[in-house]
């Protein structure tokens, strides 16, 4: 599978993006300043320093490369061997050869010897800190991005093998920048930090992490651990056959990324019993409650947690995780952490965390896995106590675990108070609007338009649903003409219906949520989508419609962070605290239950799969399905009868042979093939030279894979349509995609 980042084109979009956010802010200026002075002292120190105990434990404990993560591993016991420190100050005292296949020979050694030697030390191998101390101590050939799995993870999606030693991926990910923006200025010690800092945002930008947003300095917080609070963790931990065991025997298929078929095939290998309606609960068991996987369009791969996990098979790679994200794990570490406990006693205590958890179920699940992981055990008098591992979580835990509030009122109450406010046309009425309003225009089904409308508003507050699909398949129209019919308006109406595009590098809420002008400190900025919102909380009885098009050119899971929570909880959004006399935008206004939010999304390598956070509160719906035949188009276009049935027939042939590797189009492209045709008319050499032309501009390019029995079909049968229609130009092209498939294991249009 490509990497997101394997051409030059993609990393330079990124790059350019992280160097015109992330990179200019106040934070990353501070880690700058921090890093690049740290840096010199470093060099200063060798190798003079190197058996001071002080210079030694700020290298290693109080480095400012990158946090030290969730499970920092005590390197004391190596700092004080003797032996230990003359190795290390001969070893990081001998000169990198200028020559860079030599400097990674010497540099790998050294990173395999150290990593040897501190786990015999320490017990356990200090990952991070090693990286974070090579890094400051060789930037040259380093990285910031200090977590092996998140290296890896990055030098993957830049196009890097999955078994690289973190050296050479180190090394691979700075000559890739470096390619992409030219050398660094070796002679300011600034501008070499920003290089080397550069990856970690890069890292930032791609890694989707969902719930929680990672700073823009990730040493920030390096000395403890963040939880999310209460609301917003998964409610607990599904039971899987097998536990830890199971989950491990699956990293190693999903390395190089595997289909939802595929997926499922492994999880059924593994317990041939399970019933074929839990496969989707075993994916997400692995992918959403361990995060040790990621969905990248159809393909599920490993994510940086995943990587870590399958190399060192510890489960201590999940603590972070578990701890600040699932509801309840801190609980029981920081009970059992006083003494041992019942089992009884722990069930009472989780249900106590959670008012509904009202059987044992989820609480005995929880347990079961924190049993799997050696995180607790049965002791003395059948009482469950912290293993040495539990020990060491329990230090982790710094803060007072949160329960969940008692519910206030039942929910059956609140659907009952919007439902009775909001005035939402019947289903019929809603289908014969909205018949009227596409009529010529577009083609729709009646069941999908009833999905629609039933997951919009099935909830009683969170009204959202996401459109996927190719381009081109009238996702936009229909949702753009969905929201009128609702609204019973005829023409698009800024009051109660708006479309915001969405735009690439939206970091944060302000493009929808607005701002306090930075100019003018005293006066606050507003956005459509606020504008909109504040109408909808105005007026309760009618629906309002956000449309946010093309919503995942940017991470939603942190532009939409605080709607997706509102929209969950009926809550507050927090604008501003500027007084009431200086603007006329609310300090807070409650999430309005009368407001709709349709997302559309293409799914390409210009765009961002959506995070769990965004995917668990929405109602997707696909268009994938296409029927050239059904273009409301045909009709009118002005073409000769005889032109108008062979293009018709040609895209109907080519829209099957590509439509099983989703690489068919969608109506644009047949409406842009028409008016092309029509235009053309008048001076073309011939017919088929026009349709040779315009099939080569506008469904050829869509063409890209890798070596697959299906891609390979469905380049023959695409090559077919166009030879029996005469398309030499086409055909033409798809052969050299065809030669370049069997030589490189891919092919693209663009190349």
């Amino acid at each position: 599978m490509n990497g997101k980042l394997e051409s030059d084109a993609a990393l330079k979009a990124q790059l350019n993006a992280a160097l015109g956010g992330a990179a200019v802010s106040k934070g990353a200026q501070d880690w700058y300043s921090r890093l690049a002075a740290f840096v010199a002292e470093v060099k200063a120190g060798i190798p003079s320093k190197l058996d001071d105990a002080n210079f030694l434990k700020k290298l290693w404990d109080d480095n400012p490369v990158a946090a030290t993560g969730m499970g920092s591993v005590k390197t004391a016991p190596a700092l004080a061997d003797a032996a230990f420190r003359d190795w290390f100050a001969t070893e990081v005292t001998k000169p990198v050869p200028a020559d860079p296949v030599a400097a990674e020979i010497q540099l790998t050694a050294l990173y395999d010897e150290l990593r040897a030697r501190l786990k015999v030390l320490c017990g356990r191998t200090p990952r991070l800190k090693l990286n974070r101390v090579l890094c400051a101590i060789y930037p040259e050939h380093f990285t910031t991005v200090a977590d092996p799995g998140k290296l890896l993870f990055l030098h993957k999606e830049m196009g890097g093998a999955a078994n690289d030693h973190p050296v050479r991926a180190h090394k691979a990910i700075r000559t890739r920048i470096d390619t992409v923006l030219g050398p660094v200025n070796d002679t300011d010690p600034v501008d070499i930090v920003r290089r080397i800092c550069l990856p970690w945002m890069v890292y930032e930008r791609i890694a989707d992490d969902g719930i929680g947003d990672t700073p823009i300095d990730p040493t920030e917080h390096a000395a403890s651990l963040t939880p999310v609070p209460a609301t917003l963790r998964r409610k607990g931990l599904t039971s899987l056959k097998g536990g830890f065991q199971t989950l491990l025997g699956y990293l190693p298929e999903l390395s190089e990324g595997v289909s939802k078929e595929e997926f499922s095939d492994i999880i059924r290998q593994s317990n041939p019993e399970l019933a074929p309606s839990s496969l989707i609960t075993c994916i997400n068991v692995v992918s959403r409650e361990f995060d040790l996987c990621k969905r990248d369009g159809d393909t599920y791969r490993l994510s940086a947690r995943g990587i870590n996990l399958l190399e060192t098979q510890d489960p201590d790679e999940l603590a972070d995780h578990l701890l600040t994200k699932i509801l309840g794990v801190d609980h029981v570490v920081k009970v059992l952490d006083s003494a041992p406990q019942s089992k009884a006693s722990l069930v009472a205590m989780l249900q106590k965390v959670h008012p509904g958890w009202t059987s044992d179920f989820a609480p005995t699940s929880l347990l079961g896995w924190l049993t799997s992981l050696g995180v607790i055990e049965v002791g003395d008098k059948k009482q469950l106590k912290l293993t040495e591992r539990g020990k060491r979580w329990a230090e982790l835990v710094t803060w007072e675990p949160e329960c969940l509030p008692a519910p206030t009122e039942p929910v059956v109450e609140v659907k009952v108070e919007v439902s009775d406010a909001t005035q939402l046309p019947a289903l019929p009425e809603l289908w014969q609007r909205l018949s009227a309003l596409v009529a010529g225009k577009l083609v729709l089904e009646k069941s999908l338009v009833a999905q629609l409308h039933a997951g919009l508003w099935f909830h009683p507050v969170r009204h959202f649903a996401v459109l996927t699909g190719i381009s081109g398949s009238g996702k936009t129209q229909l949702a753009l003409n969905y929201a009128l019919a609702l609204g019973n308006v005829d023409t698009y109406d800024h009051d109660r219906v708006r479309v915001i595009p969405v735009q690439p590098g939206w970091y944060d809420p302000s493009p929808l949520l607005g701002y306090v002008n930075p100019i003018q400190d005293t006066s606050y900025r507003s956005a459509p989508f606020l504008d909109l919102l504040l109408r909808a909380a105005a007026d309760p009885e009618h629906p309002y419609v956000a449309i946010l098009d093309e919503m995942n050119l940017s991470h939603p899971e942190q532009y939409l962070a605080p709607v997706l929570s509102a929209m969950e909880t009926y809550g507050w959004l927090d604008l501003h605290q500027l007084s009431e006399e200086t603007t006329p935008i609310p300090r807070r206004v409650r999430y309005p239950a009368n407001l709709a939010i349709i997302g559309t999304l293409n799914m390409d390598e210009t765009t961002h799969g959506l995070s769990d956070k965004v995917l668990d509160r929405a109602y997707t719906l696909e268009f994938w399905n296409i029927n050239v035949q059904d273009f409301p188009g045909w009709a009118t276009a002005p073409l000769p009868p005889a032109l108008k049935e062979k293009t018709q027939a040609l895209l109907s042939a080519l829209g099957e042979a590509l439509a099983p590797v989703r690489l068919h189009f969608g109506w644009r492209t047949i409406s842009d093939v028409l008016s092309y045709l029509a235009f053309q008319s008048a001076f073309a050499p011939s017919e088929t030279a026009a349709l040779d032309d315009v099939v080569y501009a506008k469904v050829l390019p869509k063409l890209r894979g890798e070596t697959s029995a299906k891609f390979q079909k469905a380049l023959q049968e695409t090559h077919k349509v166009l030879e029996d229609n005469g398309l030499a130009r086409c055909c033409s092209k798809v052969e050299s995609l065809q030669e370049d498939l069997v030589a490189t294991g891919s092919a693209r249009f663009w190349r």
